[in-house]
């Protein structure tokens, strides 16, 4: 039974989760300059405190943090490849343009791996469930780099370039973090004294920051053009991926904490770098926005029972 202060804390972390989301969309659709604004702060978390928290939250970590790595790794293949194929398998009587059929198994296959759930882990775990976003994440990277780019050059009209998607991709700079972070993890380095303390700030202005930017991308993105494919899309991304993958997950023998995270991330909508992708490769963008902001729509009634997930 939980206690009135419990429940209080809880619709207090609540309304200053969805607060920052809706501070992020006014922003957006009163200033007029929401993708200007998107654009600098996404750059701050990308380049700047993403990285941080993760080489942090690595070398703050205990060892046993990372025992399980080849289970949560598998896992997040699952998460990742299964709504391609059942994707596939709706689309086989199909004639829809590459362009569109592009941007759907794009939007399928890599959802919100790190703005969403970062904050909703910082939140109700805290650092210690951070190792499992990470090595969710990194396999997502690796994903995007390889599945995405022959996604992009099978169904798109630029193929030129795929090298340097491939490139842009590994070079992104939480993936890079990431590494750096598990080589010297690997080699028992660790962060202590004011470093770490100073370091820290990272984890709560990652929270708040990446919750804004939510906020301000529905903001710029909202369009309900197209909503009814795009609910097809998160049909299969948010509802059968998870149905699917959760009995598997529960059945995995993981402990609590990466068992809920697994099934936080299987739960999240398609993430923006797919809009990014879909750009870079002369795919169907204004779908794949679309599709992004449905998602991220269909999300934010469900969040109220993340606590209960993620206990």
């Amino acid at each position: 039974m939980l206690s009135f202060q419990t429940v209080l804390d809880i619709v207090a972390q609540f309304g200053f989760f969805y607060g920052l989301i809706l501070l992020g969309f006014l922003v957006a659709r009163l200033s007029g300059k929401g993708k200007v604004f998107n654009k600098y702060l996404t750059a701050l978390l990308v380049n700047l405190l993403i990285p941080i928290l993760f080489i942090h939250t690595l070398l703050t970590a205990s060892p046993d943090s990372t025992l399980d790595v080849p289970l949560i790794v598998a896992l997040s293949l699952l998460v990742d490849l299964l709504g391609p194929v059942l994707m596939y398998i709706r689309l086989l009587r199909s004639n829809i343009d590459d362009s569109t059929r592009g941007v759907y198994y794009m939007c399928v296959t890599f959802n919100n791996a790190l703005f969403i759930p970062l904050p909703l882990v910082l939140m109700f775990i805290g650092s210690t469930g951070l190792p499992i976003v990470i090595v969710f994440s990194l396999t997502q990277m690796i994903l995007l780099a390889t599945l995405g780019s022959l996604i992009g050059a099978v169904y798109g009209n630029k193929t030129s370039e795929r090298l340097r998607i491939v490139k842009d991709a590994l070079m992104f700079p939480p993936f890079l973090a990431a590494i750096i972070a598990l080589i010297l993890f690997a080699t028992r380095a660790q962060l202590t004294g004011d470093l770490a303390i100073v370091l820290s700030f990272a984890g709560p202005m990652t929270t708040y920051l990446a919750l804004v930017s939510v906020g301000i991308g529905v903001g710029v993105r909202f369009s309900l053009v197209d909503i009814r494919a795009a609910l097809e899309v998160v049909g299969i991304r948010q509802i059968l991926v998870p149905l699917i993958t959760i009995p598997v997950i529960l059945l995995s023998g993981l402990s609590h904490v990466p068992t809920a995270i697994i099934i936080l991330e299987a739960l999240m909508p398609p993430a923006v770098l797919t809009v990014v992708y879909a750009a870079s490769f002369e795919l169907d963008t204004q779908k794949a926005a679309t599709i992004v902001t449905v998602g991220t729509l269909f999300l934010l009634p469900i969040v109220p029972a993340i606590p209960f997930l993620l206990g």
